[in-house]
């Protein structure tokens, strides 16, 4: 599998850098995971390849929920640094072998508002629940979690903050069933 490697000499990736080393120095670690590197580690895919490889649809609960969080953490320490990402897709999102999100540079400059950042997340979750790309799903033929749509719908319709969507009842419930196989084994 290969992932394209981004420019790592960008205004983002030097903001990003400069924002984790300050909260290391003020002894608080990072919480917030970015791939800054120009090439990413063999057997990691981008969410966009482990969706295409590992369906059927819907994800685990567990790891909807566990993916979601992981890309709203780190979308909350942008928005707190006075960042947006603005162009959030499955292909900027990579996972490692333990089912840790990385989420890589963006690789466009336009400008996005901190709300386009809540919107790509909710897009991303409507893709894991669905395996749809559009919103309102149609009729599928599988189970789908009624929260987790009511909640890819709060974030495409409503003004939410990544603290909101991180943090959400919905997310931290489903993150309580644990899944009886590994991520990549599902």
């Amino acid at each position: 599998m290969e992932v394209r490697s981004r420019e790592v000499n960008s205004e983002f990736v030097r903001a990003v850098r400069t924002k984790i080393s300050e909260q290391k120095r003020r002894g608080s670690e990072a919480k917030a995971v970015f791939w800054l590197e120009p090439t990413v580690p063999d057997g990691w895919m981008t969410l966009d390849r482990y969706l295409e490889r590992f369906g059927p649809f819907p994800v685990h609960c567990h790891f909807t929920a566990s993916i979601t969080q992981q890309i709203a953490t780190a979308i909350l320490f942008l928005h707190q640094s006075k960042m947006v990402y603005g162009s959030l897709t499955a292909e900027s999102i990579v996972i490692d072998l333990d089912g840790a999100v990385h989420i890589l540079p963006p690789s466009s400059n336009q400008r996005h508002s901190m709300q386009d950042d809540i919107r790509s997340i909710g897009k991303l979750l409507l893709r894991l629940v669905t395996g749809q790309k559009d919103y309102p799903p149609p009729h599928t033929l599988f189970p789908v979690n009624r929260s987790m749509i009511k909640l890819v719908g709060l974030m495409l319709d409503t003004p939410m903050t990544a603290g909101q969507v991180r943090y959400h009842p919905t997310l931290s419930d489903s993150m309580s069933e644990k899944p009886t196989t590994f991520f990549f084994n599902q």
